[in-house]
């Protein structure tokens, strides 16, 4: 008898269709992906977003469209507050909202977060509000993912 794919399993392998990322700069108290512990490898060909948060998100979107013309890239992304149905809760400016609106929704998102950050009942979602595809949660001794499911 076999088993199926883990989440973590599966996750990884959606990465692994990914030829490019696009990441972000992890402040003291986010998730580092840069840890020897991550479980998703992180290709070479890749762009950092600034957390200078008033740069523009729609011209970095851009950026990044142009970069990534001819590549599928995961996209890293972290917030203050998730939900196993794939909504985000930032910071409170919709910088990140503002970014994944423009760019393609083929693109794979994953939220990252502690598992102190992951929240047992459906946060609210606003219009503006971009979901994410898969959730990767650390919890200080193993990183578990999540596929968001469909909010009800």
């Amino acid at each position: 008898m076999s088993s199926s794919p883990s989440s973590l399993d599966r996750l990884q392998q959606a990465t692994s269709d990914c030829n490019a990322a696009i990441l972000y700069d992890p402040l003291t108290a986010e998730p580092d992906y840069r840890d020897a512990s991550f479980p998703l490898i992180v290709p070479t060909n890749h762009l950092i977003l600034p957390t200078d948060k008033r740069s523009d998100p729609f011209d970095r979107a851009a950026t990044c469209i142009k970069r990534f013309a001819n590549d599928r890239p995961f996209l890293l992304i972290p917030g203050r507050r998730f939900d196993l149905h794939g909504t985000r809760h930032g910071k409170g400016r919709g910088w990140y909202d503002r970014f994944l609106s423009r760019v393609p929704r083929t693109w794979l998102r994953i939220g990252i977060a502690d598992a102190m950050q992951i929240s047992s009942s459906p946060l609210t979602r606003n219009s503006w509000d971009e979901p994410m595809d898969w959730i990767l949660i650390s919890d200080t001794t193993r990183w578990r993912a999540y596929q968001a499911t469909a909010k009800k």
